[in-house]
């Protein structure tokens, strides 16, 4: 469960009442609740909890700390810490130019950090594609359709369920000639990708540190995929809709 992307004034309940409520007391809560969250089934708390445990003891990124994990119904969530500040979609406009340089440049560096780290058993068996697990699990996000796609045991497999899918948009659609030469990019190594860094997901706090939230679609990719998965979403930022080159291809430099 995370804040909401307005980081509306709201009565908190204290973690002693978090902490005595059942779990299918918190999820009537959370269903009552008038501002949107991620929706329950989508979340792997599991992998949420392995991503934030790797983020915070091997990155210097700012992450909200996971203080509980609920299942019930056939529904699974976390309860993690609200983060006072707002969302970079919410504050854009009223920062200066450098302001969102110093973001900007932030934010590259978060990109950068987790292209290093890698999977804490990855000496005990080969690194695959998806989300952060001991094996092969089901990607979700949007580089995938919405039924979600795998798992894929090897680099190899996904590779070929991308090439099967551009087929098949070849053979029922009239793609220009040129298309014909379009295939799936293997050559950059899997890193871990959060896969949805989207300004409504990008917290400036009041403490100043700019925090990167919601974690479920974040798994082992190819690196080009963060810049794929930022191509919606941060049109809204005017002349600084090419921001994915600069978090992503300009992390390269």
């Amino acid at each position: 469960m995370t804040s909401s992307p307005q980081q509306p004034s709201v009565s908190l309940p204290t973690w002693d009442h978090l902490s005595s409520s059942s779990d299918e007391a918190l999820f009537k809560a959370f269903e009552d609740t008038p501002y949107r969250f991620p929706s329950p089934w989508l979340i792997n708390p599991v992998s949420i909890r392995r991503i934030a445990t790797d983020a915070v003891m091997r990155t210097t990124i700012p992450i909200p700390a996971v203080r509980r994990v609920l299942g019930a119904d056939q529904m699974s969530g976390i309860i993690i810490d609200y983060i006072p500040g707002r969302t970079l979609a919410h504050c854009w406009p009223a920062l200066t130019f450098w302001q969102r340089v110093r973001i900007i440049w932030i934010i590259r560096g978060y990109i950068r950090q987790l292209r290093r780290v890698r999977p804490t058993k990855a000496g005990s068996r080969a690194l695959f594609p998806g989300p952060v697990a001991n094996e092969p699990e089901e990607c979700i996000g949007p580089m995938f359709t919405e039924y979600g796609a795998g798992p894929f045991a090897s680099y190899e497999e996904l590779t070929a369920w991308f090439m099967h899918k551009l087929d098949v948009n070849r053979r029922v659609t009239k793609y220009p000639p040129e298309s014909q030469r379009m295939a799936f990019d293997s050559s950059l190594p899997l890193v871990l990708t959060h896969l949805d860094l989207h300004p409504n997901n990008v917290i400036v706090g009041d403490d100043g540190r700019v925090w990167l939230i919601d974690w479920e679609t974040a798994g082992f990719y190819p690196q080009w995929f963060e810049y794929a998965s930022m191509r919606a979403g941060w049109d809204i930022l005017g002349r600084w809709k090419l921001i994915g080159w600069a978090l992503n291809t300009g992390a390269l430099l």
